[in-house]
């Protein structure tokens, strides 16, 4: 039984990876045709079958290893950084009570966040530039799911950013609003990361600094402006 487990388990990967690497190369998934993927992953056609019912199917299955591979691990990162400036166990302070502290923190949050994205879009570029293609794709199951996981990484993020005190306090609406950018923004630049190695480290710098304007531009504009002020 743990056998054909494994086979099964094989097949899948062969036929994700293939899919990624067609993808990545020629044009969206459901404009590959079965035989081409299959002899890229080096299986009977048939095969295909066994594991996805079409290729929406296919590219799900793909979208979902990818948002679990990264979602998690950019929550805990969050959360480490934050506790290298201010240990856990430490009683957090609000921004007016100790602003320096709370601007440090978010620092040191946003310069390891960025550096674990970027590291994993490196790693994975062919997720990327498939998740860039089929946002605007053909396939409105795709579309759907890709804006899914941006909307949950931007609930992820206000969620860390609320509970951290990464921002002055702000309206739930306000804080998705831009969690919700900013998610979107590191999406596209991940192409940029992707086709510019040679700029890498200024793509870098670039996103901690879109993300650092984004949160205190918006924490300046409702009212917050004297306590950063403070921090500076």
């Amino acid at each position: 039984m743990s056998l054909s487990k494994s086979v099964l388990a094989q097949g899948k990967r062969l036929l994700m990876e293939a899919a990624l690497k067609l993808n990545a190369s020629t044009r969206s998934l459901n404009a590959l045709s079965l035989r081409e993927l299959a002899r890229e992953a080096g299986l009977n056609p048939n095969t295909f079958y066994r594991h996805f019912k079409d290729f929406d199917e296919l590219g799900m299955a793909i979208i979902e290893e990818m948002t679990k591979q990264i979602r998690q691990p950019l929550r805990d990162l969050r959360r480490r950084a934050a506790e290298s400036v201010a240990p856990a166990g430490t009683q957090l302070e609000s921004w007016e009570d100790n602003p320096r502290l709370n601007l440090a923190k978010a620092t040191q949050v946003n310069q390891a966040t960025v550096k674990l994205f970027f590291d994993y879009v490196a790693a994975n570029p062919n997720a990327f530039i498939l998740g860039i293609r089929e946002l605007h794709g053909a396939s409105p199951v795709l579309r759907k799911a890709l804006r899914q996981v941006m909307e949950d990484f931007a609930q992820d993020m206000a969620d860390d950013i609320e509970e951290l005190r990464l921002m002055p306090a702000l309206e739930r609406s306000h804080l998705y609003d831009i969690s919700e950018t900013i998610s979107r923004e590191m999406f596209q630049l991940s192409m940029d990361y992707i086709e510019q190695p040679e700029r890498r480290e200024q793509i870098c710098l670039k996103a901690e600094k879109m993300i650092t304007a984004l949160i205190m531009g918006s924490a300046v504009l409702h009212g917050h402006g004297p306590t950063l002020m403070q921090a500076l």
